[in-house]
């Protein structure tokens, strides 16, 4: 357990972010005493317990707000044609999963303007720290900063590099490493989860055998988010930790996609060019109709016949001054004829319509449900927990429920939306709450073996210092993809020795594959990184003999080589993913 007097999770999400956190002593008496920020505000009146992950910077590149003070300052330049040089950057989050991370890698904002990626992400997360230690320090509780565990939450499907990443802003931004864990965001939601529903039925003093989540039981979490959807399956142990059982999977199907099918929905009323003008010279009103669109994805239901949409009088008139007609009398005949009406500000569309919109999403996050469930590791299953943001939606719900509902049971946590930051803060004081997590990769080294030309492509083939044949680039698995790791695993040390006699060092050249069966070849490899070892017991006529070990500790792999013998160096690293 956690020895620091408070845990403060942040949940960095591609659409909204929040925090949360308790206190070690309260923590020990009940674990779900977990306070959230519901005070952000929209200007509006509408108070919510997380805020748009919007950042905006000014005229010099520095930070000026964040949430909705950043929609709102943005909006107010826009309006005025002030926002030039100005930079706005909205559901940045998913550029970590669609490209390749680098220290130095730059993202656009709203008016494809450049910044650093790590000054905006750290922008974020400085401003969500500093927000939450203003809150802590206003009610005097007498913490220092070193007195807080911070726990950030990423996507379990991410990459290292992207995990890497996470770390370095949250650096920038402030924490100290050795305050600081990533927390996949499936498995802080099962934590909760597990959590909660067991407390509900103990205090609606259930039987035993209908106490949820008991010793054996297994279950899967499918975290849908704005950006992606996220997917873990655990086992319950009899000490209450969970157990992983499969590897991390999902892909980019959240409520973005959604949002995406809406705007073809609203640029074949209004014609793709005109809508682009208008949102770009209308800043206010687009605003206000992507609030619209997010209230309307998470309360629609499959039941409505017709759905009711408010519509920024601003495009309507937009769309009549280039086209000189009216956008009900083009209805009529367009590609919604008979399903859509335009009655003054107001768009009525048949449900039918709205529901195409979550298809994508809906369909891609089912199908890929579904062939998880056929595995035979996952035969035990018997609970879908849906949650995040996106798991509000009635219709992803009924969806579910609709597909699995007659073999499985479809859970939904009162607020979805807050399991996977209140599983963060219980994470952090009891980080072993996961004791094991499934490899998603297979992570090994490059070694060299005798050439075999029955087994032996010949493009690997060279000739040793003594004239012996050998096989250069072989690839030698330390843990297989799907491996169970527990917390702080170790491998079994392996002995390799060098390339020659007399060699005063080695460079161990670290690689992974996300195949289910291991190459053979490092050629068919991701390279990790290089370890260089340098040797100190160097026979002239003798290779030397190193020792190669992996470690895995939580979210993070480390490797160790070292020399033979009592004397023999030693040398250890964690992977720099962002070469």
């Amino acid at each position: 357990m956690s020895k620091r007097l408070v845990v403060a999770a942040i949940d960095f999400g591609t659409t909204y972010s929040g925090y949360a956190y308790s206190f070690l002593d309260e923590f020990k008496r009940d674990p779900l005493k977990i306070y959230a920020n519901n005070d952000w505000n929209d200007g509006s009146g509408m108070i919510s317990p997380k805020a748009p992950t919007v950042v905006l910077f000014d005229q010099r590149g520095t930070f000026h707000s964040f949430g909705y003070d950043a929609e709102t300052k943005y909006n107010e330049l826009a309006g005025t044609d002030d926002h030039d040089g100005w930079k706005y950057f909205r559901r940045f989050k998913m550029e970590l999963y669609k490209k390749t991370i680098r220290k130095n890698t730059k993202i656009n904002d709203a008016q494809d303007n450049a910044k650093a990626a790590i000054d905006v992400f750290a922008s974020a997360i400085g401003f969500l720290k500093d927000h939450l230690l203003d809150r802590l320090h206003k009610r005097d509780f007498g913490f220092r900063d070193t007195d807080i565990d911070w726990v950030l939450t990423v996507p379990a499907i991410w990459d290292d590099a992207a995990k890497q990443f996470m770390t370095m802003a949250a650096g920038k931004a402030g924490i100290p490493e050795d305050q600081l864990f990533l927390a996949y965001e499936p498995e802080a939601a099962a934590i909760y989860c597990k959590e909660s529903f067991t407390t509900i039925a103990r205090e609606q003093k259930k039987s035993a055998e209908l106490i949820p989540f008991k010793t054996g039981d297994q279950f899967m979490v499918i975290d849908c988010g704005g950006g992606t959807v996220d997917i873990t399956a655990h086992e319950v142990l009899k000490d209450g930790t969970l157990k992983s059982l499969s590897s991390p999977s999902g892909g980019p199907w959240g409520g973005t996609v959604v949002d995406k099918h809406f705007q073809i929905f609203i640029e074949n009323i209004v014609e793709k060019d005109i809508y682009k003008q208008f949102s770009k010279e209308c800043a206010t009103d687009k605003l206000d109709l992507d609030r619209m669109i997010e209230l309307k994805k998470r309360s629609m239901k499959p039941a409505n016949e017709k759905v009711n949409l408010k519509f920024p009088n601003e495009l309507f008139t937009f769309y009549e001054e280039k086209k000189k007609k009216k956008v009900e009398d083009t209805l009529p005949i367009g590609p919604y004829k008979g399903k859509v009406t335009k009655k003054r500000d107001r768009i009525i569309v048949e449900s039918s319509i709205m529901l195409d919109m979550f298809n994508e999403s809906k369909n891609q996050t089912l199908a890929h449900v579904e062939g998880l469930l056929r595995k035979w590791e996952l035969r035990g299953v018997k609970k879908l927990l849906l949650v995040g943001g996106f798991a509000e939606s009635h219709v992803l719900q009924e969806a579910f429920r609709s597909k699995f509902g007659s073999a499985y049971e479809v859970m939904v946590p009162q607020q979805p939306d807050l399991a996977i930051v209140k599983g963060a803060v219980i994470y952090g004081h009891q980080p072993h709450s996961i004791c094991s997590r499934k490899s998603p990769y297979t992570y090994g080294i490059s070694t060299s073996i005798r050439f075999d030309p029955m087994k032996h492509a010949p493009m690997h083939k060279s000739i040793g210092g003594r004239g012996e044949e050998k096989c250069e680039d072989i690839f030698k698995p330390f843990v297989k993809r799907g491996e169970s790791l527990e917390q702080g695993h170790k491998t079994p040390e392996q002995s390799f020795t060098a390339p020659n006699p007399g060699d005063h060092q080695v460079t161990v050249e670290i690689y992974r594959s996300d195949k289910d069966i291991p190459p053979i070849y490092v050629t068919e490899c991701t390279k990790v990184g290089d370890l260089v070892l340098k040797l100190t017991n160097v026979d002239p006529n003798e290779k030397a003999l190193i020792v190669v070990q992996m470690s895995f500790g939580g979210t993070e792999v480390s490797v160790e080589a070292k020399e033979s013998g009592r004397r023999g160096q030693k040398v250890s690293a964690r992977f720099d993913w962002l070469k």
